[in-house]
């Protein structure tokens, strides 16, 4: 590994940490994008709450050390947290499962995840990256990517994006606002720190991840969306989603907006891979 290449990590690592060791920094008060669909993450990882006819559902729950954050966010909406039937994770990283076990205690929800990131929570743990924080859960069903999720009156369909990490799903689907029915989506992972040759050498992962990142990008950017509800809200490269929060909504509607975010983040991988090829020239 490169000294840059070190260092990048070491300064991710100690950032990090300071994260989670101040969680209360990461304070994000919570909001309505749409009709039964709600922020209640964090100013680094987003948590959707969705309201259905059967429960409340979470896409993704962040960490550990947030989960009071998350709580408090619930309750301030006027949902109770007891009511939690599913969560839905997008991949098996520490900072979107951290929370899980203890959302499992409170309310007894069943949770999914894509297949391909199951081996991270057995022989594998390093894998979801400072492991020590997350305790361990209990996987109740991986994504059918050929069936949608039925819950309540909200059908949400599942898609494999592996890149991030193998088992990345995105998530789709339609709510209706004002008598006009919008696809919402998230992508399931965009992070660039974990795709380059070296770290995924390190962690013996195939490099060829990197190329399925590509691919995946390619696979979903053609799709109509309406909203985008990004994992994190820093990938929306050419505005602030959280600057949204508490305004009509109409805002949050951006049928561009998709297509513009993942082909930024397949830019920065392509550069990304150019570069550790140019290093070994």
């Amino acid at each position: 590994m490169s000294k840059e290449i070190k260092a990048v990590k070491e300064t991710l690592e100690e950032r990090t940490l300071r994260m989670l060791n101040n969680p209360w920094d990461l304070y994000n008060a919570p909001f309505k994008i749409v009709d039964d669909v709600y922020f209640v993450g964090t100013n680094w990882v987003s948590i959707f709450l969705l309201d259905t006819d059967e429960g409340l559902v979470l896409i993704d729950c962040a960490m550990q050390e947030t989960l009071y954050l998350l709580i408090d966010s619930i309750h301030r909406l006027g949902f109770d947290p007891r009511d939690i039937s599913k969560i839905l994770l997008t991949h098996g990283h520490f900072d979107h499962v951290g929370a899980v076990r203890s959302l499992q205690e409170i309310s007894g929800c069943e949770v999914w995840i894509g297949e391909g990131d199951g081996f991270f929570f057995t022989e594998r743990r390093d894998l979801i990256v400072f492991e020590d924080r997350v305790p361990p859960f209990k996987i109740d069903h991986y994504y059918d990517y050929n069936q949608k999720i039925q819950i309540g009156d909200f059908s949400i369909e599942p898609v494999h994006c592996p890149g991030h990490t193998p088992g990345t799903s995105s998530l789709f689907f339609d709510i209706e606002r004002n008598g006009e029915v919008l696809k919402c989506a998230v992508h399931g992972g965009l992070g660039a720190a974990v795709m380059s040759n070296a770290y995924l050498t390190a962690n013996k992962l195939p490099v060829s991840l990197q190329t399925d990142y590509l691919n995946s990008i390619d696979k979903v950017v053609d799709r109509k969306v309406d909203i985008v509800l990004p994992s994190h809200a820093g990938h929306c490269v050419d505005h602030d989603f959280l600057s949204f929060a508490n305004t009509d909504g109409s805002k949050f509607i951006d049928p561009s907006a998709w297509r513009r975010m993942l082909l930024a983040k397949k830019a920065e991988i392509v550069k990304i891979i150019e570069n550790e090829k140019n290093e070994t020239l």
